[in-house]
């Protein structure tokens, strides 16, 4: 039930504004719907690169150890990643800017590379006898420490073109220099 005096605003009751557990997500995302639009496609293309790389890594680690596998994979991986999230998460479409994007999604795949060949030096020494499954395990535990960083990178640097915008900037448009 609303009530509402001529000095206050229309306020409802407890039971239909959302609170809880689920209204701070909730109310944030219907402020913010470009950015959760955003992280939701980063988490879905993390999902799928993730799986990807550790396929990866699983088929060249008995032939070229963890530290050149976990590379090889990330390497092969990151082309699609970027490709993914160009797509996915900030709905680019067109070509222009490609090898730009394609770059510097090889020097963010660095960050997750240190996290997770860093990570697997530590296991090596800790536990040299450690199993491919905790191998595995490491890996994605050192993909989602470098996650955040990755997508603030992402958007703030790789794809700061439409960080304001509904779509990317057509090749004659100016990029602002302020995104």
């Amino acid at each position: 039930m609303a009530t509402a005096t001529p000095s206050q605003p229309v306020t409802a009751d407890a039971s239909a504004t959302g609170r809880g557990y689920f209204a701070l997500p909730a109310a944030w995302v219907s402020r913010n719907p470009k950015l959760a639009s955003q992280l939701r496609g980063f988490a879905v293309v993390a999902i799928i690169c993730t799986a990807i790389s550790m396929t990866i890594f699983a088929g060249l680690r008995p032939l070229y150890g963890m530290q050149w596998a976990n590379a090889i994979s990330l390497v092969l991986c990151s082309v699609l990643n970027t490709e993914l999230n160009r797509r996915i998460s900030f709905g680019i479409r067109d070509r222009h800017l490609w090898w730009r994007d394609q770059r510097r999604g090889l020097w963010v795949m660095l960050l997750a590379l240190s996290m997770t060949g860093g990570s697997l030096w530590v296991l090596h020494h800790a536990a040299p006898e450690a199993s491919i499954v905790t191998e595995l395990a490491v890996i994605v535990l050192g993909n989602v420490a470098s996650a955040i960083t990755r997508f603030v990178l992402l958007r703030y640097w790789i794809f700061r073109r439409v960080r304001h915008a509904g779509a990317a900037h057509p090749k004659d448009a100016p990029v602002p220099a302020h995104s």
